[in-house]
């Protein structure tokens, strides 16, 4: 039975109605549960899953997301795998703030990154607040305030953080809605709306131990994207949640790529260190090695057999992606459809027509040593096919002891560079 994933999302909603947000949340299965033992690894995972599972655009399109969050998740720089527009991190009133916390939060809201101010309920716990005058977002919680308080909360909130918004939260009935709405509260939550929903989907996990490779390699200064482009090799679930990020719409990068390498340019060097991060520590050994190796194989052969030298990158890429619907054990024109592949690439893997699937054609019968497929397909080339399998073979295997060999890994010092106002389109 195929594994699956859960993600709880709850709508916010302005005075008219309509939608503001999801506030994205852990759940553990399909009856809404939320068990876990570290907080800061239930927002890992919520932000693993929304963008590598999901794709950001199908679970809040041109709305924010509101993701709960620790000071130390923004300490740790773990919030730069997520993109700055459209995500709000929630970090609770209470929490402890030293010094170095509150500078990279400041230094993140320099980045373009927002916070919300959660489960306020306390008037003086406010007044005192260091983060309140950086808030984008502050979640009230109506029924754990004091009626006489709520007012003076409301108030404070336009003192100290001119243009922040106000949630009501646990918003549980239409009296609350009214009471709420008539203190000049911008938006709302709670039960009387909506109950959490539970989106499940099949689970899609990337090797442990190509994704701590992948973050170790990517902390080298000298790294550069063909390198990349061989690291991610590795694993082709890896190469799926990389591709699957170009076609998340909170890039902005809504376009059809032509191979992995093509991807990752439009990510930048900089994203995919983040989203290193992100993988490293979300990853679960579920995949098989030996498909690993063969997904590996099939691109560095297809890349080797193409015959344009100008499709190598794509051969490359069909090659790591034929492997793909074994390891989700998912149809691949489901898998395919989630990617932003170009046609030539999409024809290959589905129906291995045009030149890239004249390619796996053949790496395929190198594969299972079909000798009359092999005469069909290159009747003049059959010993330059065996030494292109062989040396493909040999840098799989290479590949192969490099990633389960190593589990080093190492944290990022990130910059950030611009800030960006609190704004969807």
């Amino acid at each position: 039975m195929t594994k699956q994933t859960f993600l709880g999302r709850q709508p916010i909603l302005d005075r008219d109605g309509r939608t503001f947000g999801y506030e994205l949340l852990y759940r553990d299965g399909p009856d809404g549960g939320t068990l876990f033992e570290d907080p800061d690894d239930a927002t890992r995972q919520v932000m693993e899953r929304a963008l590598l599972h999901w794709g950001m655009e199908r679970i809040i399109g041109d709305h924010f997301g509101l993701i709960n969050a620790s000071p130390s998740l923004v300490l740790s720089g773990l919030y730069r795998s997520m993109p700055p527009e459209g995500i709000i991190f929630e970090i609770p009133e209470r929490a402890p703030f030293d010094d170095a916390t509150f500078d990279a939060i400041r230094a993140a809201r320099r980045e373009g990154y927002h916070f919300a101010l959660d489960n306020v309920s306390d008037l003086p716990e406010l007044e005192r607040s260091r983060l309140l005058p950086m808030a984008s977002i502050v979640k009230i919680e109506p029924s754990r305030t004091r009626e006489a308080e709520l007012p003076r909360l409301v108030k404070t909130v336009g003192e100290r953080s001119p243009g922040a918004l106000i949630v009501a939260e646990k918003v549980e009935t239409r009296d609350d809605l009214t009471r709420c709405a008539g203190l000049g509260i911008d938006l709302f939550q709670g039960y009387f709306f909506a109950v959490p929903e539970v989106l499940a989907k099949a689970a899609r996990p990337a090797s442990s131990a190509s994704a701590m490779t992948l973050l170790a390699e990517m902390q080298r200064a000298d790294i550069d994207i063909p390198q990349i482009e061989m690291l991610v090799a590795t694993d082709p679930s890896l190469a799926y949640r990389l591709l699957a990020v170009v076609n998340s719409s909170a890039f902005g990068l809504d376009r059809r790529v032509d191979s992995l390498r093509h991807a990752i340019v439009l990510l930048g060097l900089n994203q995919v260190r983040h989203l290193a991060v992100l993988l490293a520590l979300s990853t679960a050994r579920e995949a098989s090695e030996e498909l690993l190796t063969t997904g590996a194989v099939r691109a560095r052969l297809a890349s080797i057999l193409v015959e344009d030298p100008e499709l190598r990158s794509a051969a490359f890429t069909v090659g790591l992606l034929s492997i793909t619907d074994a390891i989700f054990n998912t149809p691949m024109e489901e898998l395919v459809d989630d990617l932003p592949l170009s046609d030539e690439i999409v024809a290959a893997l589905l129906d291995r027509s045009g030149p890239l699937g004249a390619t796996l054609r053949l790496v395929l019968a190198c594969e299972q040593a079909d000798v009359a497929e092999l005469h069909d397909l290159a009747p003049a080339g059959i010993a330059r096919l065996h030494a292109a399998y062989g040396a493909s073979v040999l840098w799989a295997e290479q590949l192969r002891g490099q990633v389960y060999g190593s589990r080093r890994g190492s944290r990022l010092r990130l910059r950030g560079e611009s800030t960006r106002p609190l704004a969807r389109t």
